[in-house]
């Protein structure tokens, strides 16, 4: 019983604690994204998304199912990224206003 405890207490500790690599990649991905939308938002957004997927694949490429990671950050976090370009916010601080870094 009492290994079950301490058991119970480590996964809820591992659980937690943040994965900071994990936010480090996603800080790295919407940086880039940034950088890739920054001189495209004149175009098309079919255009920006991929472009931006094609660029996340490079900057993942020797992460496992990078190509999954790269669509899901193009579709819960492209818009978001245009949005705050569009509205006028600085390209250095979009990431952090998302809370992406």
């Amino acid at each position: 019983m009492r290994s079950l405890i301490v058991l119970a207490l480590v996964a809820v500790t591992a659980l937690a604690v943040p994965d900071s690599k994990l936010g480090s990649i996603e800080c790295e991905m919407c940086e880039m994204a940034v950088k890739t939308v920054v001189p495209m938002l004149d175009q098309d957004t079919k255009d920006i998304e991929n472009a931006v997927n094609e660029e996340c694949k490079k900057l993942l490429h020797k992460i496992p199912f990078a190509t999954q990671k790269c669509k899901k950050f193009v579709d819960e976090e492209l818009n978001k990224i245009i949005k705050e370009l569009e509205s006028g916010t600085a390209p250095s601080d979009v990431c952090k206003k998302i809370d992406m870094c």
